[in-house]
């Protein structure tokens, strides 16, 4: 790597920080976990957020509309999760989260046929063979395919690179896979877990999904979500636990750039970083720094010459999906489970927010959250064509919506959700370690062997925290 722009000698404010300890970057999950993983390694740890709270992409708000607090977007976890289960039980949070005692997802289509994609008591990978007998969204001559196909997912090897070069869908079309089969059973499963069309992400993410989320175990791919809002089940309780153990965590502190600095005693074009500019001014320094940044905002934080490395020419070939969630408050119930799969509609899943948040206080109002994955089409259409496009849906698939009234729509758009899982994306994703000697990432994005989760964040956090231990003799 060339040599990258020296420290400069002057700061507009004194700097902060241990010497010695550890500065991380962003208060996301993987931020947290990677802090609370170096805390209780006895470092000293500061933690630097650019908004005013914890969480990064998982957080609540004040919505003016219908006086309630709402996350930013619908979050699920499954069974398969353990990392960031056993995460939320560090924090104390634990029991604020739900988790399936067995696998049951409600799939309607707008005709109002109702099936169900549920666990039975067979053992793995049989358990989902009875309710995908009677699923009414495919024909016997599909299912009798879908089974085919499923087996030869269950003994694909995930590690054959052609797997990372080619999409799920050519690896389904090639498995003698219908184009309803694809659209009805595989994409319901793929899109909203990989935030992607099944048409457009690799065959190795795809099979992941497969393999280790439906058909590893009964139990894997039972569906959870935080019984409150994301900000009380997650980010304050994070803040909470990251001071008591001695954290310091700045926050409205935005990063303005990585100071670089070349390092004495390794090889040329080495270096190490000297310290972080916020844009207050202050100089944050640390022996090492963990970034758990988004890709796109870690790039415009490092010089030029930084950038140019093979390694970070790499990060910068990934790419962002978009998810858009719409949040309605009816004046009655009008939907009766917690959540359902939609085939054939634009309004993919809904989650009844207030039965899953048990709020006595509704006076008969109900909340129902779209939520909507790979929605680059409606993340460009205005919010006013956007809240008649669902609500003229949700009239046509539960029939009380159409004689109920709208007290509140809240529509929010997240064009950078998820980074996609494309052919070749996984060659992209990094290790922890970087060139830059003391610098090292996080991140749902670097190379966890998950997609864009809760889960992969805090397995990036972890693995960063152990290679910052590492590399500073921990």
């Amino acid at each position: 790597m060339p040599a990258p722009e020296a420290l400069s000698e002057a700061s507009a404010a004194p700097p902060s920080g241990s010497a010695g300890g550890v500065v991380i970057l962003g208060g996301g999950i993987s931020g947290i976990a990677a802090a609370l993983e170096l805390a209780e390694a006895g470092r000293p740890v500061t933690l630097v957020e650019a908004r005013g709270f914890l969480g990064g992409r998982a957080f609540s708000f004040f919505d003016q509309g219908s006086g309630r607090e709402l996350d930013n977007g619908q979050h699920v976890i499954v069974g398969c999760c353990t990392r960031f289960r056993g995460f939320l039980e560090r924090l104390g949070v634990l029991d604020k989260w739900f988790l399936q005692d067995r696998l049951q997802i409600p799939v309607l289509d707008r005709q109002g046929r109702r099936g169900t994609l549920a666990a039975s008591n067979l053992p793995a990978p049989l358990h989902l063979l009875p309710s995908f007998l009677a699923y009414p969204h495919l024909g016997l001559t599909d299912k009798l395919r879908t089974l085919a196909g499923m087996a030869r997912a269950r003994f694909a090897d995930r590690a054959n690179p052609r797997l990372e070069d080619i999409t799920f869908y050519q690896w389904l079309r090639e498995a003698g896979q219908s184009e309803r089969a694809i659209n009805n059973i595989w994409n319901l499963v793929v899109e909203p877990t990989l935030n992607d069309n099944v048409r457009d992400v690799s065959a190795a993410m795809g099979l992941m999904i497969v393999q280790d989320g439906m058909l590893a175990g009964i139990h894997n791919a039972d569906l959870g979500y935080a019984r409150e809002g994301l900000s009380g089940s997650l980010g304050r309780p994070a803040r909470r636990v990251l001071e008591s153990k001695g954290v310091r965590i700045l926050l409205n502190s935005p990063a303005r750039r990585v100071m670089l600095e070349p390092q004495a005693g390794l090889g040329e074009g080495q270096a190490s970083v000297a310290g972080v500019e916020l844009a207050s001014g202050e100089t944050v320094r640390g022996g090492s720094f963990v970034s758990a940044l988004p890709f796109s905002v870690l790039s415009g934080l490092l010089p030029r010459d930084c950038l140019a490395h093979p390694y970070f020419q790499a990060i910068a070939g990934l790419e962002w999906s978009p998810i858009v969630n719409a949040h309605i408050l009816y004046d009655r119930p009008v939907m009766a489970e917690p959540f359902c799969a939609f085939v054939d509609s634009p309004l993919q899943w809904v989650f009844n927010r207030s039965l899953i948040e048990d709020r006595p206080d509704d006076s008969g109002q109900q909340l129902l959250t779209v939520s909507v994955s790979a929605a680059w089409g409606y993340s460009q259409l205005p919010r006013e064509e956007l809240e008649q496009v669902f609500l003229r849906e949700m009239a046509e698939v539960f029939p009380g919506a159409a004689g109920a009234q709208v007290v509140s729509i809240t529509v929010v758009k997240q064009r950078e959700a998820t980074f996609r899982c494309l052919p070749g994306a996984g060659r992209r994703r990094p290790d922890p370690g970087t060139p830059v000697s003391n610098l090292y990432l996080a991140g749902e994005w670097t190379n966890t062997g998950w997609p864009s989760t809760m889960e992969g964040a805090v397995r990036s956090g972890y693995r960063a925290a152990r290679a910052a231990l590492e590399g500073s003799g921990g």
